[in-house]
């Protein structure tokens, strides 16, 4: 395998983890300080969810032959960000397990797969872009306080954008960077590395965290990563055995859960980069790519403290921005998909707005009564779809 690495599957393989933890690692990082973690904690969430990835990416696509990227849900991160508030830090690990188990139960039951997939796609994205609008919304209201810190990044965002689609977020961390710390707000004299050590959570389970955490998670994690990921597999001409991997990665999200594994999961979006003829012309050669991926994305776990130490010294607009930045797409492509089906648009838009509201009731949170209300709406509208 070595004498057939070349340097484009290597730098295809570091330009996909770039992309996937430029986009959500700030994220991740404000789901775990939510949930009440110290930094440490924060620490090994990042630790485990990179030793997931990397493990089953260098397994799949060893395995098959096939460039197959894991990831974390970055959508499921917000959903925990947004929601993990009323909750205790073990309420929300036992949540993960409980996440991890329906996976697995998923990948050996069929009937469980084929009801996920028949679940209306608006109401679901819907319900996405519901939980990701706050986040949209926040990223502009550092405006007012700091202009020059905005208007920055607002310029690398739309350059990056028009013309380096794939690094945009990776300039808006080093434009975001670079102004925060001549500004003087982003202190890195004392930045050092050093190796993480993973940090036993111990889990409790209730069952407002089942509903209102555990099943938002799968949901949104099946939805928005598992689903698009096989279909970017199979629209290169690849195959893999979908029930296989979520169990594979069910089983590698329950057993680094305790330790901050919130999700393992199919990338769909940063997959494509180990997929494509620039990773290798030979197809059959282009999961060295994935499997280089694998490697950086275990040596981004070891190193994950000193990359949460980074984004803690930050100033919050600057990750605020980061964080909004990074979903704007995503929200954009979960609104045209709820919207896109003019029959479903009603359910869409209730479970939207509910969604959005940040609503709890009788312990359940928004993003489930979002759901059922836009599910209910749907069926009254179209009682024989």
């Amino acid at each position: 395998m070595l004498n057939k690495l070349s340097i484009s599957h290597v730098s295809s393989g570091l330009a996909a983890i770039l992309v996937g933890y430029t986009c959500s690692v700030v994220i991740v990082i404000k789901a775990a300080m939510g949930a009440g973690a110290t930094p440490v904690q924060v620490g090994s969430w990042l630790f485990a969810i990179g030793i997931a990835s990397g493990l089953t990416t260098i397994f799949f696509s060893l395995r098959y032959k096939v460039p197959v990227l894991t990831a974390w849900s970055t959508p499921g991160a917000a959903l925990l960000a947004s929601s993990v508030v009323g909750f205790s830090l073990s309420e929300t690990i036992g949540a993960c397990i409980f996440t991890a188990l329906l996976i697995i139960l998923t990948g050996v039951t069929k009937s469980l797969s084929t009801f996920i997939q028949k679940i209306p796609t608006a109401l679901t994205t819907a319900m996405l872009a519901g939980i990701l609008i706050p986040f949209g919304i926040k990223t502009f209201t550092p405006w007012q306080n700091t202009p020059v810190l905005f208007c920055s990044m607002l310029a690398a965002y739309l350059i990056g954008k028009r013309f380096y689609p794939r690094y945009t977020m990776l300039l808006l961390i080093l434009v975001g960077g670079f102004v925060a710390y001549i500004q003087g707000s982003l202190p890195l004299g004392d930045s050092q590395f050093s190796i993480t050590s993973p940090v036993f959570m111990s889990p409790t389970w209730s069952v407002a965290s089942i509903v209102s955490l555990s099943i938002p998670l799968f949901l949104v994690t099946m939805v928005s990563q598992n689903i698009p990921g096989i279909v970017m597999i199979q629209s290169h001409n690849y195959s893999v055995p979908f029930p296989t991997i979520l169990l594979g990665t069910g089983f590698l999200n329950l057993l680094t859960a305790p330790f901050g594994g919130f999700s393992c999961n199919l990338a769909a979006i940063s997959a494509g980069i180990c997929m494509g003829k620039e990773a290798d012309p030979d197809p059959k050669k282009r999961y060295l790519a994935s499997v280089s991926a694998g490697v950086f994305y275990i040596l981004a776990g070891l190193f994950s403290t000193s990359l949460v130490a980074l984004f803690v010294a930050m100033p919050s607009e600057l990750t605020q921005m980061l964080a909004g930045f990074a979903l704007l797409g995503i929200i954009q492509r979960s609104l045209h998909l709820a919207m896109d089906d003019e029959k479903a648009r009603e359910g869409a838009l209730i479970t939207l707005l509910i969604t959005a509201s940040g609503i709890t009731f009788i312990g359940i949170n928004a993003p489930v009564w979002g759901l059922l209300a836009g599910y209910i709406t749907n069926r009254f509208f179209n009682p024989t779809a």
